[in-house]
Formats: C-alpha cells, sequence, structure tokens
C-alpha cells in the first residue's frame, strides 16, 4: 500500500510538471519531510490528495487504477461456464506445469497446444469427444 501512494504521488507530480524544487517545497509544506519515502502512511495519503486535488483543480487526469479484479472477475466467470471436461483439461494442464512438463501455463499457451492437438482455436470451442482427446493426450503426457 505504502509503494502504491508513492508510486502514485510521482505519477501526479509528472502530470502536474512540477520542478523537483517545487515537489520538495510542497512535501515540506504539507508534511515537514523532504521525501515521500521519510514520510508516514497518513502524510503520504495527504499529499496524495493534495495532488489529486490540484489535479482535478487544474483539469488533469488521474492516474489509471490496475484492472486486475476485473480480471480474476472474468476468469472467475470463464471458470463457472466452463464445462467439468474443459475444468478438468485445465486442471491436467497446470499439474503438467507444477511438474515442470510445461513451461508456460497461460490459456494462450493451453490453446495454442489444443489447436495443435484437435484443430479447434480454443479450449472453450471443442467439442465432448474433442475434450476427451485432449484429457486423455494430457493424461499421456504426465505419465511418460
Amino acid at each position: 500500500m505504502s509503494t502504491d501512494h508513492i508510486r502514485a504521488i510521482h505519477v501526479l507530480k509528472g502530470k502536474l510538471s512540477l520542478s523537483d524544487d517545487d515537489y520538495r517545497a510542497l512535501l515540506i509544506q504539507l508534511t515537514g519531510h523532504s521525501s515521500s519515502k521519510a514520510m508516514t502512511q497518513a502524510q503520504r495519503r495527504t499529499v496524495r490528495e493534495h495532488l489529486q486535488r490540484l489535479a482535478a483543480h487544474m483539469g488533469i487526469e488521474q492516474p489509471a487504477t490496475r484492472q486486475r479484479p476485473l480480471a480474476d472477475a472474468a476468469f472467475a466467470k470463464a471458470k463457472a461456464d466452463a464445462s467439468p471436461r474443459e475444468r478438468k483439461v485445465w486442471a491436467l494442464w497446470h499439474q503438467l506445469h507444477r511438474d515442470g512438463l510445461v513451461d508456460n501455463p497461460s490459456a494462450a499457451a493451453l490453446n495454442a497446444w489444443v489447436k495443435r492437438q484437435v484443430g479447434v482455436d480454443a479450449l472453450r470451442f471443442c467439442t465432448g469427444p474433442q475434450l476427451d482427446t485432449l484429457i486423455e493426450a494430457l493424461k499421456a503426457w504426465g505419465d511418460r
């Protein structure tokens, strides 16, 4: 959390085009410290909020927030929508990764392997028999 405040402070400093001297004077005026690393968490929050108010007053956009929670939500939805056999393929794929047999456990890598095995662009487009073929191929790969 503290590095998030520091990172946001420096992003806002750049967007506000503050010189180093002006930035340090602002820090000293608000907190009594000339460095964001020397501040407490509450002081960093104060500086961040002050810089955000300045940016809003000047019409400068806010720093972008991370989209990771949305990615997690999308993944959870995709997982919930997957059939039991699709989840089995994913489980076997990740087990092969944990065993050191698969270097890249990503969805893109799995989909590339699926395309080579059964000629379908993505796991979600596979039919039941194709999923059975993939499951058996992954089991055989793990047994080698």
